[in-house]
């Protein structure tokens, strides 16, 4: 019943002139590796108590399911001074972070522009616990597996839902 009512919608819709891709909808399962690029000059500290907040731009290359490049800015609370950030690699202090995404490439081969929200904490010595969610388009979350300022993979699911 629910495929002859997406198939109906799509119809009409269609003959309305409003394009509806053949995989909205569709489940599917991503998993790949991503490197990131960061724009080291980007890099802005703020004092936030105890500790800093820090924002910085780069860009994520993805690979696998998701094939393509983000332009990403981070904002990050790092427990830590900002005298002490600003003189350390990163990852030398734990962290809790949000990145917004601007994706342009592929998804399981088909041609995507889609926003994403990169948000998690990082250990002391650089280890990420983290999540990619889409949006624009795309539902799903993408668990990660990192390193700050190096990249990782991530794995999970996507449903397209308006593409």
């Amino acid at each position: 019943m629910r495929h002859t009512i997406s198939f109906t919608l799509a119809i009409m819709l269609s003959a309305l002139g409003v394009s509806v891709p053949t995989w909205a909808g569709e489940l599917v399962r991503a998993k790949g590796d991503f490197t990131v690029e960061i724009d080291f000059s980007t890099l802005a500290l703020r004092p936030v108590d105890e500790n800093c907040l820090l924002t910085i731009e780069g860009v994520v290359n993805f690979t696998g399911t998701l094939e393509g490049i983000a332009l990403a800015r981070t904002r990050a609370l790092a427990l830590a001074s900002c005298e002490e950030v600003s003189t350390s690699p990163p990852g030398a202090y734990e962290d809790v972070f949000t990145s917004a995404f601007e994706f342009a490439g592929k998804v399981d081969g088909r041609p995507v522009v889609a926003d994403f929200t990169y948000r998690g904490r990082t250990a002391i010595g650089g280890e990420i616990d983290a999540v990619f969610a889409p949006s624009n388009g795309f539902r799903g979350r993408l668990f990660v597996n990192a390193i700050v300022a190096v990249g990782g993979s991530y794995n999970g699911y996507l449903r397209v839902v308006n593409h």
